[in-house]
């Protein structure tokens, strides 16, 4: 007796179907507690002890069911009555089983079978070989062929050709299922997704509206194809929207554009991510330099540095990924090539070049040391006076302000300022000699103050940073330029003064102010108009596009700025912006105080709610 032979053993085309009849006695022969086999350990045991063991050849039609393809051909041959099946249905037509009833305007080519309690849309195609399982529902103008159905839902206008549907699974509207794809039990496939050939999507798990699935699923859940958020990047979880085969679209859509930089840190993931970006730039055409940056701003600076058309750098935090992508100037990309990006990785859009013309990489370091030297030179002479700072953390950061002559300490220490970047090093957080924290928005409106200090005319700011920075430049009208609002002119700006965007920058410009005036920061801070801020995130339930537009009708005096809108109140500023990635409007609330700052964004919030409730305006 040989359990799964290899071919040099084959001497027959018998094979052991797994339906077994055994004896007490056999039975008593299984050790308790351990994995025991019939073919591999009880059979060949039996032989050896000399016990009575017997096959019987059984006549008729005989198929190893391992696998989904095989399985459907099984249902296939039934249909087709290569199978002896006495289906519990009535013919009621020849090669068609119906146990419901075929509603007029649907199609039904045999061989085909419909079980009880069965729905079907008007304009359907069933079959051929088509098993629609009892309380399966196949919506209006829909393709089922070829496919199993368990107990499980099909929207209207989907295709399937070759797909098995577990109990309770779901294809929504527009979804097209090809050969070989699986719907796990409670399984969905989104409006319009599209599962190519092969794929399998584990139970209970999701994939996204608009979707395009080139490999199956099995944990998590696809909430949705990669899409830009707020500032410009992209977020997902690693297996779930970020695996390689979607890094790996996104780097062929990149290496269309020639030469690519590439970085990533914070863990192998982020390692297995970047590379399969890479194989997508070479099978694009495209040139990849892989840096040892080891930040996101780290990676903006490479690409200004290098003139790159583009440059990705891959960040990990735990099963979180966030793609930062920027420009050949260092910025993150521009709202058009954003939408460009989602929309090539929405359709799975690959260019394929021959072998001749795949594209090359190389590696170039020294690119942290390089950007940090640059940071410590980008301020004014410093003198000889010295400074101890301290920057938990290192890297980047530690390296600049070494750079620039500061003693940096590696831990907090009391009477020493300390600095810290977060976000990928694009907004920097500090505490002042006396141990009180300065927030990332605080620390903006400090930098345009010194830049403004030192002699520029004029600094550019997003659009949501603070309405105390316009305070800095006093009766200068023009003076404060903010992206979103001032156009080009803002943009040009933007790029020349990095300190306004970069928190390796802003830390040595604090620093070179301290050195040269001797002033401590707690000193300067005092120097700034002092506010305070307090911020909301207010769910809609209807479209954000609506709910802004009825802010600008409430508030006619409310200015573009950003991605949402600012506007000025008695007591202060507040700024009003929609979400990228779901539905909700975020609420900043600026005042003198933390109390009137409170209530601007409290008063704000109820605006919203009351608003996106009220619904769209009555013609």
């Amino acid at each position: 007796f040989l359990e799964k032979p290899g071919w040099g053993q084959v001497v027959t085309d018998l094979v052991n179907t797994g339906i077994y009849v055994l004896t007490p006695d056999a039975m008593a022969l299984v050790p308790s507690g351990e994995p025991f086999d019939f073919g591999r350990d009880l059979f060949p045991l039996l032989l050896e002890r000399g016990e009575p063991l017997y096959g019987y050849e059984a006549e008729g039609y005989w198929c190893d069911m391992g696998d989904c393809a095989v399985y459907l051909s099984c249902a296939a041959d039934a249909l087709s009555g290569k199978v002896a099946l006495d289906l519990p249905a009535p013919r009621v037509a020849p090669g068609i089983w119906a146990a419901s009833p075929i509603p007029s305007g649907v199609q039904v080519v045999p061989p085909c079978y419909i079980g009880p309690n069965v729905a079907i849309g008007e304009g359907s195609l069933l079959g051929p070989h088509a098993v629609l399982g009892e309380g399966s529902t196949v919506g209006r103008h829909s393709l089922v062929q070829r496919s199993v159905l368990h107990r499980a839902r099909v929207g209207d206008r989907c295709t399937l050709y070759g797909a098995i549907l577990c109990p309770g699974a779901a294809a929504e509207d527009g979804a097209v299922l090809n050969e070989g794809s699986v719907l796990g039990e409670e399984a969905t496939a989104g409006r319009d997704a599209i599962l190519l050939e092969g794929v399998k999507v584990w139970p209970r798990r999701t994939v996204a509206p608009g979707a395009r699935l080139t490999a199956s699923l099995t944990e998590g859940g696809l909430r949705g194809p990669l899409k830009f958020a707020d500032g410009g990047v992209l977020r997902g979880s690693v297996g779930e929207e970020a695996t390689p085969e979607v890094l790996h679209l996104l780097g062929n859509a990149l290496g269309r554009e020639g030469r690519v930089g590439l970085g990533c840190g914070g863990g192998s993931a982020a390692r297995m991510l970047c590379q399969a970006a890479l194989s997508g730039v070479s099978e694009a055409g495209g040139h990849a330099l892989l840096s040892d940056a080891g930040s996101p701003t780290a990676a903006a600076w490479f690409a200004a540095a290098y003139t790159l058309s583009v440059s990705l750098f891959v960040e990990q935090a735990g099963e979180r990924v966030y793609l930062h992508l920027f420009d050949r100037q260092g910025l993150p990309l521009s709202r058009p090539r954003q939408r460009k990006l989602e929309s090539t990785l929405l359709r799975a859009e690959v260019v394929r070049m021959p072998a001749h013309r795949v594209g090359g990489w190389e590696t170039v370091t020294g690119v942290g040391s390089a950007y940090a030297g640059d940071a410590a030179r980008s301020v004014p002479g410093t003198g000889r006076r010295g400074l101890t700072v301290a920057a938990p953390g290192g890297g980047d950061l530690a390296r600049a302000l070494e750079r620039l002559g500061c003693t940096v300490l590696a831990e907090r220490q009391a009477g020493v300022p300390t600095f810290q970047a977060e976000h990928g090093g694009f907004r920097l957080r500090a505490w002042d000699e006396t141990g009180r924290e300065l927030p990332p928005e605080r620390l903006l409106t400090l930098c345009a103050m010194v830049l403004l200090q030192q002699g520029a005319e004029r600094v550019a700011v997003p659009g949501d940073a603070p309405g105390a920075i316009d305070l800095l430049s006093g009766r200068r009208s023009g003076a404060v330029l903010r992206l979103g609002r001032d156009g080009g002119e803002a943009e040009e700006l933007y790029r020349a003064q990095p300190a306004l965007r970069d928190a390796v920058f802003a830390a040595c410009l604090h620093s070179a102010r301290m050195m040269r005036s001797g002033e401590r920061l707690h000193v300067i801070d005092g120097r700034a108009p002092l506010f305070r801020t307090k911020r909301a995130e207010v769910p809609l339930t209807g479209g954000r596009a609506r709910v802004m537009q009825a802010l600008r009708r409430e508030e006619p005096l409310a200015q573009a700025a950003g991605e949402g809108l600012r506007l000025p109140v008695r007591e202060g500023w507040v700024y009003l912006a929609p979400l990228a990635r779901r539905s909700a409007l975020r609420v900043v609330g600026e005042g003198f105080d933390t109390e009137t700052a409170a209530e601007l964004c409290d008063h704000y919030a109820r605006l919203v709610r009351e608003l996106d409730q009220a619904g769209p305006p009555q013609e």
